[in-house]
This record gives C-alpha cells, sequence and structure tokens, in this order.
C-alpha cells in the first residue's frame, strides 16, 4: 500500500470506487483459502457494477495455487502479487491498523516443519532483520503516535536476538505496551522470560501455541517438545509473572487422536485453566506429513471435540473474568457507541481476544490509555467505569 501510494495511486477502502483492487490472503488452513474464494468471487463482481478495470490477489494464497496446481482459482483474477521476501524500515508504508497500534514483522518463514503446516512450502525457511532496521521502524512508529507495538512472525521466539530487541524496544519514548505473538513453546529462552518479568512496557500476554499435550500426537505432530516440557514452562512462567495471561491455540482430530488422547487434552484443559483459548479441527492438507498418517478422524467427530472444549473454555473464561471484578485496569480505548466505549487491557490482543465496555458520563478520546473499574463480567468481556483521573 505504501509503495502505490508513493508512485500516486490513491487508497479506497469502498470497492464501488477502486480501479484496482487487490485481495490479501491466507492459505494455511482450509477456513482462510474458503474465505479468499468468498472475496475474489464478491470482488470480481465489481468489475462488471463499479470502475475495477483489474483484480489481483496478493499474500500466500498464490504460491499455494502453484504448488497445489489450483489455477481455476484464478479464472476472474488479472494477476497475482507474490512476496514472501523481508521489507526494512526504509519501505512505504501505509497503516491499516488504528492510529495507535501497529504490527511489526520480525522474521519471516519457518523452519519447524510441523507435519500438519503449509508454512514452510508457502512462505520458506525462516529469515530474519536486522534488530538495528526493526528498531528503527518501531521509533518511526512511535513518532506517528502508536501506543501498543506487537511484534510477530510465524515463530516469533525463533528471532536470535529477542531479549535484546524487547530491552530496546522498551527505551523507546511513546510506545506504553509491547506485546509478543506465536512464540513457539520450544524456543521460550530464559532471557526473553527475564524480559518480559522485569520491562514495565512489555505486556504480561504471551501467546503459546500448544496444538495438543498428548506425547504420541505431538511426536506426531513433530512440535519437539511433551507434555512435560509445557507443563514445567507454564509453571515457570505463572511462578516469575503473578499476573500473566495466557493465550493458547489447540487442534482437535489430528489422525490418531482416539478417545483416550483427546481425554489427556481436555483434562489438561480443564486443570491449566488459560486465559484464552482458540481451538482448530484438523484438516487434511495435501502435501504435508500429517495426511498420509493413519487413523484419520471423521469430521463429525472433530466438530463434537470442537465444541466441547470450547464449552469448558467459557466457563474457564467466565470464571476467570469474575476474578477482576472490583480490580482497577488500565484499559486502551478504541471506540465508542454513544456513552459506552470500548476497550482492550493488557490480557486482551486486537481482534482475537476480548473487550472491555466501559460506561463513561465523560467523553473519552480514541487511542487513550485510561484506569477502568472492573464493575461487570461476561463470558469473554469485562464492563466497567472510569476511575477519576
Amino acid at each position: 500500500m505504501g509503495k502505490l501510494v508513493a508512485s500516486g495511486y490513491e487508497i479506497t477502502s469502498n470497492p464501488s470506487r477502486a480501479e484496482m483492487i487487490i485481495i490479501n490472503t491466507c492459505a494455511f488452513i482450509k477456513s482462510a483459502r474458503d474465505e479468499a474464494k468468498a472475496v475474489i468471487e464478491e470482488m470480481s463482481a465489481w468489475k462488471k457494477n463499479g470502475k475495477c478495470k483489474e483484480l489481483y490477489i496478493a499474500g500466500c494464497l498464490p504460491k499455494w495455487i502453484k504448488e497445489t496446481n489450483s489455477q481455476g482459482l484464478l479464472k476472474n483474477v488479472d494477476g497475482t502479487i507474490e512476496s514472501i521476501a523481508l521489507f526494512d524500515y526504509c519501505t512505504p508504508r501505509i497503516k491499516a491498523t488504528p492510529p495507535w497500534t501497529a504490527y511489526v514483522k520480525i522474521a519471516e518463514g519457518c523452519n519447524n516443519c510441523c507435519s500438519y503446516c503449509l508454512i514452510p512450502k508457502i512462505r520458506g525457511r525462516l529469515r530474519t532483520r536486522k534488530l538495528s532496521d526493526i528498531i528503527k521502524e518501531a521509533k518511526l512508529l512511535a513518532k506517528r503516535g502508536v501506543k501498543e507495538l506487537i511484534y510477530i512472525a510465524q515463530d516469533t521466539t525463533a528471532y536470535p536476538k529477542l531479549a535484546e530487541l524487547l530491552k530496546k524496544t522498551a527505551d523507546i519514548s511513546g510506545i506504553r505496551w509491547i506485546r509478543l505473538m506465536y512464540a513457539h513453546p520450544a524456543h521460550l529462552k530464559d532471557d526473553v522470560i527475564e524480559v518480559i518479568t522485569s520491562e514495565k512496557k512489555i505486556v504480561k500476554y504471551l501467546d503459546l501455541p500448544i496444538q495438543h499435550v498428548n506425547n504420541k500426537i505431538l511426536k506426531q505432530m513433530n512440535r519437539r517438545y511433551q507434555l512435560e516440557d509445557f507443563k514445567n514452562l507454564i509453571g515457570r512462567l505463572r511462578k516469575r509473572i503473578p499476573d500473566l495471561a495466557l493465550r493458547t491455540s489447540m487442534m482437535v482430530g489430528f489422525p490418531g487422536e482416539g478417545r483416550a488422547e483427546f481425554a489427556e487434552l481436555f483434562s489438561f484443559t480443564k486443570t491449566a485453566r488459560f486465559d484464552r483459548l482458540g481451538v482448530f479441527t484438523y484438516h487434511r492438507e495435501a502435501g504435508t506429513p500429517a495426511s498420509r498418517i493413519s487413523g484419520q478422524v471423521s469430521e463429525k467427530t472433530k466438530k463434537e471435540r470442537f465444541r466441547k472444549l470450547m464449552r469448558l473454555q467459557a466457563e474457564i473464561s467466565k470464571n476467570k473474568n469474575k476474578s477482576f471484578i472490583g480490580r482497577t485496569l488500565e484499559v486502551l480505548i478504541e471506540g465508542n457507541k454513544k456513552d459506552w466505549y470500548f476497550g482492550r487491557t493488557y490480557r486482551d490482543a486486537p481482534e482475537i481476544d476480548g473487550k472491555v465496555l466501559v460506561k463513561s458520563p465523560r467523553p473519552l478520546n480514541l487511542g487513550e490509555i485510561i484506569g477502568v473499574k472492573i464493575i461487570g463480567a461476561r463470558t469473554y468481556d469485562l464492563i466497567g467505569v472510569p476511575v477519576p483521573s
């Protein structure tokens, strides 16, 4: 987007006005590809009913199409934009997120080769950005008013100088929150944990996708850790960071997951009591080692296990939220409707976690971080009122 604007193009979010439409896509899982297909079909209609003359797709789908020879998806598309190169801080940039939040990618690609995953085929092997380059970008974003910086990659904890990067980012004036996403449990080192513990600007929130807990399943997934490793990691984290919010993701229906294996996953979830949990059903991706494993699970069973795990997490989430009633939390205000505002605490990543609904008799500024006293709790959201400033 930044390069287009630098070349003289005008960006619009209204497809009826656009002369060129570019669809950014994800292809890692079937649901993402299905969404991309639906959007391609929707946007192609503007070539008949709008001003659109050219339709392009970018992101991961072009590479997936090549890998799987799925050229039929391109029947309404004029071309593809395929790039997996790392950009630098000099690359022109248009922020598509709110002014106060920015994602910063620190690496591209992945070396983990989990047996169910297409990422190494689509995005290639791990390549990391220079630390100095990332810091320059972070400083530029801070000057533009960004308060929350979110570091992302396919595997953020594979970044070799992550602890140093976090320390240097915490020294940047204007940045209030630093958030770390997609941290592979096997790569989370003590020096990184120490920085998260000691630096006030680093929010006490960690996204640790574990996928499963049964050792047989973990081995078949090629996750390179076992249940005891993860139990020990959680214990260390919660001991050192008492208010830590832990998010994870789990996969149900992986080949070979019988009743006993799922029961172990369910029992662990009940005991571990994660603050945030995403559950996915396994999809048999052509070209992955997992697609050739015997013991494929039926779609009906996958959906049943998905619902059972999510019902359990809903109960855990509601009880966790109730424990915050009476406490005062910092909330980043992001929107409003009449005299109700909504925002996020340190426990909430954008778009994937809950919100805080704030009843305020006085106007609040979007993008400000204020103290909010929690007076109510829902399954995933909190309700509060501003504390006197």
